[in-house]
């Protein structure tokens, strides 16, 4: 989806998300910046294919990166982030915005979470499946899990809960080292939620910040892993700010 006018901005949703879930701040960026808010594969208005595998999410986004034009900003949050980085190392970006990628840099994220997470997914227990993810994956609280629950976003996150299972294979296979970004020289600015858990939110994000070249980060005050949900306008300041300073 295209929204806005001006420099070009591609946007990457994460995990049990599609790109409606960045349409508010998209809307907000939209007298600044021309938004192109992708669905990535298996999601919102994409289809799928069988096979497969983060390289395919990086070509989509340098596919969108592609049609966007030669001076194209990238933006990705959670999982997206992660895609987001690697189309970062094949294309040509002129700033990249990663809202906590969570990389598994103190080890595996998943834990021996995945195998019972995978068999209520089986099981066609999806709302479950989805409330254990949140809990051992991105260390979300019960009292925050209800809130999901009693919100419009929860039906959507539980369809998608079955995909969540390959993603979180791609992070742990990735292993601890972020030698694979050391070369990288584009603009990075980190958004951070000061109330996101340490591991692998937080700390992904400091070791991305002690790893990058051109980097700096940005503290959410109050705020955790869904800013953008929650407090657009500020997510989208804090982003305009940064690609206008540059």
């Amino acid at each position: 989806m295209r929204i806005g006018q001006g420099p070009s901005l591609v946007i990457v949703h994460g995990s049990v998300a599609s790109g409606d879930n960045w349409l508010t701040v998209a809307k907000i960026l939209a007298d600044r910046f021309t938004c192109l808010v992708m669905d990535r594969r298996g999601y919102g208005r994409s289809g799928n294919s069988l096979g497969y595998a983060i390289e395919r999410e990086y070509e989509d986004i340098e596919a969108v990166l592609a049609s966007a034009g030669n001076q194209a900003s990238l933006l990705g949050h959670s999982y997206g982030a992660i895609c987001a980085l690697g189309a970062a190392t094949r294309a040509r970006v002129t700033h990249l915005v990663l809202y906590e990628p969570p990389l598994p840099v103190q080890g595996s994220v998943a834990g021996g979470a995945l195998g019972d997470y995978k068999k209520l997914v089986e099981m066609g227990d999806s709302d479950g499946a989805l409330a254990l993810g949140l809990t051992k994956f991105a260390g979300v609280t019960p009292e925050q899990i209800q809130a999901l629950r009693r919100s419009p976003l929860w039906p959507k996150m539980v369809a998608l809960a079955p995909s969540w299972t390959r993603e979180v294979e791609v992070i742990d296979r990735l292993g601890p080292s972020l030698n694979r970004y050391r070369d990288l020289q584009v603009p990075t600015l980190l958004l951070s939620g000061t109330h996101s858990v340490k591991y692998p939110l937080q700390d992904a994000t400091e070791a991305l910040a002690a790893t990058l070249k051109n980097v700096q980060i940005s503290r959410l005050e109050g705020q955790g892993h869904t800013a953008h949900s929650l407090a657009p306008t500020l997510v989208a300041e804090r982003i305009a700010t940064f690609l206008l300073a540059q």
